[in-house]
């Protein structure tokens, strides 16, 4: 276990990381809501912080907010709902200071900034840290280190736990609107609500906040996030996913029924919708490089920025 101020020197080397994280994305353009860089973020508390060990319902576990923050443990409120959890999964000490549980919680679902893992493959979660390890896929924020960092045993222990876990309903709530509360990028990178108020129009943009703030706070496995996107993204997303009219291959040709994934492909169902659209920008700049993605290159290479949210929105709010 690492001792609590290495998750302030993990915080200075995100900084560090930020700028390769940003060359992701396609020159030009302000793609901050869907590659939240430690650099942007704004150091506002968005609630009140609660001193001493924490509690939530149902739990025995106690957390302090500082334990609740760091990146080289993981909180587990529930350790007697889900299988027991590797040493990689828990604790950083194996992979450079970052425990995967830390960032893709306990339960595997993550926050916006991570990903889902719940369900996962072994073959498909090997294959991608295999692409991570060798370059091919890149992610300089975090996971290319960790994936270079971590050992074969360590890697088929996680795969083989994240394969057990059961994902959360309505983990992600899609929500169309106009305008959106005006937020930040907040502690873990994570989006806020603005507590001094006002509102935005949407734009091209995915603004994905947590339902309860202080549930999202403590990395309450049970509390999700509400994903504002654009009027008509679902029925726009919908027509993409389903190979508009003929001019793409439909998702679930490689996906399966009901985007629950098939053979070699993911699920991607009600994965979180900012994390969908990293992708498609990556397979478009080249980020994502390996064998698999030399099917998805042309396609995200026909979608527009438009395209791009309307199908990581519709992806995001299919039921598994």
């Amino acid at each position: 276990m690492r001792p609590l101020g290495y998750s302030l020197v993990c915080g200075v080397a995100l900084v560090l990381a930020s700028a390769a994280a940003l060359a992701q994305t396609p020159a030009g353009q302000n793609l901050l809501w869907a590659f939240p860089v430690a650099s942007a973020v704004v150091n506002k508390p968005p609630s009140p912080l609660i001193k001493g060990p924490q509690r939530i319902s149902g739990s025995t576990q106690r957390y302090t907010q500082e334990q609740l923050d760091r990146v080289d443990m993981a909180v587990d409120w529930f350790p007697k709902s889900h299988a027991p959890m590797p040493a990689i999964v828990r604790d950083g000490a194996r992979d450079g200071g970052w425990a995967c549980g830390s960032c893709h919680l306990a339960n595997g679902m993550g926050h916006p900034e991570s990903a889902d893992l719940t369900g996962l493959s072994p073959t498909y979660f090997m294959k991608t840290m295999g692409e991570l390890r060798s370059g091919a896929r890149k992610d300089p924020i975090r996971m290319t280190a960790i994936a270079k960092a971590l050992s074969v045993q360590d890697l088929r222990q996680a795969a083989a736990y994240f394969a057990t876990l059961k994902p959360v309903p309505h983990w992600t709530k899609v929500v169309e609107t106009n305008s959106v509360p005006k937020t930040y990028l907040g502690p873990g990178r994570m989006r806020f609500i603005d507590p001094a108020g006002g509102r935005e129009p949407i734009g091209d943009r995915i603004i994905t906040v947590p339902q309860n703030v202080l549930k999202a706070r403590a990395r309450d496995p049970r509390s999700g996030f509400i994903a504002y996107v654009p009027p008509g993204s679902l029925q726009r997303g919908k027509a993409l996913a389903r190979g508009a009219g003929g001019t793409l291959p439909s998702c679930a040709s490689c996906h399966g029924a009901g985007l629950k994934g098939k053979g070699a492909a993911p699920m991607i169902a009600g994965q979180h919708p900012i994390y969908l659209a990293r992708q498609l920008y990556d397979f478009k700049t080249g980020a994502r490089n390996g064998p698999d993605a030399q099917l998805m290159k042309p396609i995200a290479a026909a979608l527009n920025d438009k395209d791009i949210i309307a199908l990581s929105a519709y992806v995001a709010s299919l039921r598994r």
